[in-house]
């Protein structure tokens, strides 16, 4: 088992993985990535972070509790983007983020 690590998005909107497991006083970025974009590519750039940092000797890991953003990041969402939600896509979405965060994975 290597370093622990885990991937959140940062303050600055970019899908980062930093080392740890998120108790840390200091956050120290390995990989800042893109920024965050919408569902299914939010995962597929989850997964190749994921990737890259278990091929990289890390063990991704899920923090025990929630990450706070320390400055205000406003989302911005066209209402003709709001007007054409999908529902069945964001719970596609929730079920992926959830696989990929191997929640149903033993200790």
């Amino acid at each position: 088992m290597g370093d622990p690590a885990y991937i959140a998005i940062a303050a600055n909107g970019h899908v980062t993985l930093y080392w740890g497991d998120g108790t840390e006083d200091e956050k120290v970025v390995i990989w800042e990535g893109p920024r965050a974009g919408p569902g299914p590519e939010l995962v597929e750039i989850i997964e190749d972070m994921r990737t890259w940092a278990e091929e990289n000797g890390y063990s991704v890991i899920v923090p025990a509790y929630d990450l706070e953003v320390t400055e205000p990041m406003e989302i911005d969402v066209p209402e003709e983007e709001v007007e054409q939600i999908n529902f069945d896509e964001v719970d596609n979405l929730l079920d992926d983020l959830y696989v990929a965060g191997d929640y149903d994975e033993e200790s």
